[in-house]
């Protein structure tokens, strides 16, 4: 134990004063257990072999092989990207243990400042100033339509003749970028949606519904699938949508995080 005989003694006097009760009967040739000793001695091993498994746990936590990583989404992403970036982490760094924290769009950056989120992944907006938001990627902004649409027959769709059709947005302040995007190409598209909705599978399912169609990022794919619905690219102009990272300015990252903030930079390599 590297300790000296009388060091030991003295901190068995300490503990059976604590307890106050005799842990070892002691003669000048031996000592052995007392009953309370012997009673005590599995708990006793459990604690060591505990406190053992601990500094294990917080060596395996410095090596990243052990943690915990929450990661907030956009909508979109929270129901696409975010969980197949989860499950290829996950396949490197098995011990650590990721939860995926959906939150609408403007949730996002709140969730990380507050520490609720480690990281998260969302379309650029305005973020408070405990965090940094960094492009990871642009997203095209593509038309979703039922398969028997009009405009479903199209390989390519021009924005002109998308809005003649009734229009389904997501919040005002989605439209109002869309609408400022159109107009930078040419004042004559003007978006004015037949209806607006919170989240995009409402969207979708007025869409499905026969309500109109919509523009959603290209990650939306999957989720428009499900739906039964199609997409086709927009051109007229070409309109992307700049999807960011978003992480605590001063909080330190964990180890986890920052394994995953390198995963990241290796997935996405373009990253401005």
């Amino acid at each position: 134990m590297h300790v000296t005989p009388s060091a030991l003694s003295l901190v068995i006097k300490d503990l059976e004063s604590t307890v106050g009760l005799r842990l070892f009967d002691r003669t000048t040739r031996q000592t052995r257990l007392a009953p309370a000793g012997r009673d005590f001695l599995p708990s006793a091993r459990k604690l060591v072999e505990d406190f053992a498994r601990a500094i294990e746990g917080l060596r395996e936590f410095q090596g990243v092989e052990r943690g915990v990583l929450r990661i907030a989404g956009s909508p979109i992403y929270a129901g696409t990207l975010v969980p197949e970036l989860a499950a290829q982490f996950s396949e490197l760094h098995p011990g650590i243990r990721v939860h995926v924290v959906d939150a609408l769009t403007e949730q996002v950056a709140a969730k990380v400042a507050s520490g609720d989120a480690d990281l998260g992944i969302a379309p650029e907006r305005a973020v408070p100033a405990e965090v940094v938001q960094a492009q990871l990627f642009r997203d095209d902004v593509q038309l979703v339509c039922r398969p028997d649409h009009p405009l479903a027959a199209q390989d390519a769709v021009q924005w002109v003749e998308a809005l003649r059709h009734p229009y389904v947005s997501l919040s005002p302040d989605y439209a109002m970028t869309m609408r400022a995007d159109l107009a930078h190409f040419s004042e004559s598209l003007t978006l004015e949606p037949e209806t607006y909705v919170t989240f995009i599978t409402t969207a979708l399912a007025l869409v499905k519904a026969g309500k109109g169609i919509t523009a959603q990022p290209a990650h939306a794919e999957p989720l428009a699938a499900a739906y039964g619905l199609v997409v086709r690219p927009l051109h007229g102009p070409r309109i992307q949508r700049r999807i960011c990272l978003l992480t605590p300015r001063e909080r330190e990252a964990s180890p986890a995080a920052h394994a995953f903030l390198q995963f990241l930079a290796r997935r996405f390599p373009q990253a401005a």
